[in-house]
């Protein structure tokens, strides 16, 4: 039996997750992001602003999982907006009409954490389920570092396809696009 069989999950707006940016966000960012926290991309004010500008989208949603009260982790994402800023910064060609966003397209999961003392239990699985179970796009996008070996195992198992490769700020690192379709026939 693993920890994700004992998960509760709560869904928050922009306006709700507003609320628990500082008690519940920051500190699973922190615990999640202690390798490379001291980075000037990593450091967590910039962090928060970055989750700040995603919650202004429409769109938005944010998904909480606990364990017997405490926080376990979370994923937040929104809806690409038509001529979204996402596909900047692509190191790679891609099909034009891969990137074509029309507001409803894709579904932009930005973070999906889980606290390190509860990972490898099914948990990041759950919570991505949940966030994406009712998403009424027709795919979703995520970025991965492409050194994150373990997540880019994951994401594999779990039916995610690369894009290409981007380099979304010019002091981020460079991330694997990758995609997952949530209605049959869409990427």
């Amino acid at each position: 039996m693993t920890d994700s069989q004992n998960l509760t999950f709560a869904h928050f707006s922009a306006d709700d997750a507003e609320q628990i940016l500082e008690s519940v966000v920051a500190p699973i960012y922190a615990a999640t992001h202690a390798d490379v926290i001291s980075s000037v991309f990593y450091d967590p004010d910039r962090f928060l602003q970055r989750v700040r500008g995603y919650m202004r989208s429409p769109g938005f949603e944010l998904v909480t999982a606990t364990v017997k009260s405490e926080p376990a982790g979370l994923a937040l994402g929104y809806a690409l907006p038509a001529g979204a800023r996402w596909w900047q910064g692509l190191t790679t060609e891609v099909d034009p009409d891969a990137i074509a966003e029309n507001g409803h397209r894709t579904f932009a999961l930005c973070e999906l954490m889980v606290h390190p003392k509860l990972q490898r239990l099914g948990i990041a699985r759950a919570i991505h389920d949940e966030l994406l179970r009712n998403r009424p796009e027709d795919r979703a996008t995520l970025l991965v570092r492409d050194d994150n070996t373990a997540a880019q195992t994951a994401y594999a198992k779990w039916g995610w396809t690369k894009l290409g490769k981007l380099q979304p700020y010019p002091d981020s690192p460079n991330y694997d696009a990758l995609l997952l379709p949530l209605r049959a026939g869409a990427i």
